[in-house]
């Protein structure tokens, strides 16, 4: 599923739960699975089996959307302008990511898949 990405392992429930710093949750298909992101690492999102993750939902665009550790947070940009990933907020409203977003922590909708972020820092 990663390429170049410490898969920290598999959760039975999609329920947020703590993580180390700099963890990013993919839930697909009702199942998550965590990665550990060092800094300044950079994880292409898509469908391509290429990706540094690959996500295996129909509405994924093979290039979707790049994500980087930066600093305090992370930086998420859309790599399909017709395919956008979304932030959604706290009422869980999808919002597309026009080019670029800088975050602290967030949850993301990429294709049918809910992706968290979770602070790189304390």
């Amino acid at each position: 599923m990663a390429h170049g990405v410490k898969h920290i392992g598999s959760i039975g429930s999609p329920r947020p739960s703590p993580f180390a710093p700099g963890t990013i949750v993919i839930v697909e298909n009702g199942r998550s699975t965590a990665f550990a992101i060092q800094p300044g690492q950079r994880l292409v999102m898509g469908s391509d089996a290429g990706s540094g993750i690959v996500l295996d939902d129909p509405k994924v665009s093979p290039n979707h959307a790049l994500i980087t550790r930066l600093g305090p947070g992370w930086l998420v940009s859309s790599l399909d302008a017709a395919n956008p990933a979304c932030l959604l907020d706290p009422t869980g409203r999808a919002q597309p990511i026009e080019t670029e977003l800088g975050l602290r922590s967030g949850e993301l909708l990429i294709g049918g898949c809910q992706v968290r972020l979770y602070p790189p820092a304390a």
